[in-house]
């Protein structure tokens, strides 16, 4: 039986990557990228904000700072997340987050002393080598793997110590209510955004304003799942193991949505994107070893 945690990493797996190929689109039809990226935010703060009145015990606000520390590393994750949408393929930018396992492994051990399985750490090369299986240019776009790679990278470092954080205190606040402060002092910072939205809203075409609304109505539902699946059961590596399973939905994703929402990406080239397929089947592997590795 798959572990609770790992199942809300699938969920949220498949959310990322469908809502991802939408946010990708509604930036290509005008939508600026921080427009997207505070839409995003807010999309989260007020799917979780109901948690907030959960729980009876008093906040311990001794400890302000831990939602406010875990918000500025989302924050920052979400612009460099969304800046990698806006300037690489999705097909790229989520394979290569597969590498976020093995920073959560790193962070984790030295930062909070978790002693981590070897099959975990196995399972973080795998993430590894489906990195350097994935750098395949596009020959069809201007994009620069290596420009998308660097930004991505700054975004997957930035959600790895938003993990370790989650980890190590939502449970002083109750695990929803942690994730619903987070996210809400995550969107005040969001308003600082709203004089750099390039194209006014009423003049974004009726595709845009639906792809922009669905894809972060999407990316919402990994807030709720992975903030519960870290804040409750932790195990940061081992979740983002499965987590890394976008890599392969996204590519489905890719294939599925893009003729039909105006992408170009599945033009790539049957090539690229076996290539990229193979890639994230490395990555599967690394899910099936987590699996067994949870199973003992």
């Amino acid at each position: 039986m798959i572990p609770p945690y790992l199942f809300l990493a699938l969920i949220s797996a498949v959310a990322y990557s469908f809502g991802g190929l939408l946010n990708k689109q509604a930036m290509a039809g005008g939508c600026g990228f921080y427009r997207v990226t505070a839409f995003s935010i807010w999309a989260c703060a007020l799917l979780l904000l109901p948690f907030v009145f959960l729980y009876d015990d008093p906040l311990p606000l001794d400890l302000w700072f831990q939602p406010l520390v875990t918000a500025v590393c989302f924050s920052a994750g979400s612009i460099f997340f969304t800046l990698a949408l806006r300037t690489g393929d999705l097909s790229v930018v989520a394979p290569v987050s597969g590498i976020k396992p093995v920073l959560n492994a790193l962070l984790v051990s030295t930062l909070l002393g978790v002693t981590v399985p070897a099959t975990t750490w196995i399972a973080c090369i795998l993430s590894g080598v489906a990195l350097l299986i994935l750098r395949t240019p596009n020959s069809t776009t201007s994009h620069s793997f290596l420009r998308t790679a660097l930004i991505t990278l700054l975004a997957v470092f930035s959600f790895a110590l938003c993990d370790t954080c989650f980890q190590h205190w939502a449970k002083n606040w109750g695990v929803l209510r942690f994730s619903a402060i987070t996210f809400s002092a995550s969107s005040l910072a969001a308003l600082a955004l709203i004089p750099l939205f390039s194209t006014p809203w009423k003049n974004l075409t009726s595709p845009a304003k639906t792809h922009t609304l669905a894809g972060c109505a999407l990316c919402a539902i990994p807030a709720l799942c992975m903030g519960l699946a870290l804040g409750r059961y932790g195990h940061a590596p081992e979740v983002n193991v499965v987590y890394s399973t976008r890599a392969l939905f996204s590519i489905i994703a890719v294939w599925l949505l893009s003729h039909k929402i105006g992408s170009i990406e599945h033009t790539a080239g049957t090539g690229v994107l076996l290539r990229r397929l193979a890639g994230a089947a490395v990555l599967m592997g690394a899910i099936v070893l987590m699996l067994f590795g949870s199973a003992r």
